[in-house]
């Protein structure tokens, strides 16, 4: 399981909800540290939760400029594959989809390698 800081977690013993506040490693294996109502930590087994809903950071103004500048990169990309694929004499229904394909791959393998959420293994 993938867990990642600010993840809502339901411990399946007592159908409790809480946030996931980090790993700890302990004699036995690893072990969640969960945040529950009032500020209380309670250490539970990974197998004894299930995620009920991803956390995520806001964007902060350097994921923004990264996000942008793949952007930049991913439309320099399409412009490129779009006039070699015209030079070679495909039609204009072809060079579209190169086209947007180019940028959306680019674009989008980018900002999975660099600007994901990280998960940890539990």
């Amino acid at each position: 399981m993938l867990l990642a800081i600010g993840d809502v977690v339901r411990v399946r013993s007592d159908k409790s909800l809480g946030t996931v506040a980090g790993v700890a490693a302990h004699r036995s294996g690893n072990v969640v540290d969960l945040q529950m109502n009032g500020n209380i930590l309670r250490p539970v087994r990974p197998a004894d939760i299930e995620v009920v809903a991803r956390g995520f950071k806001p964007m902060t103004s350097g994921r923004a400029l990264a996000t942008l500048l793949f952007l930049v990169l991913g439309i320099a990309a399409a412009v490129a594959n779009g006039h070699y694929v015209r030079d070679l004499g495909a039609n204009w229904a072809t060079v579209v989809f190169v086209s947007f394909t180019s940028l959306t791959t680019v674009t989008g393998g980018l900002m999975n390698v660099f600007n994901r959420p990280r998960r940890v293994r539990v």
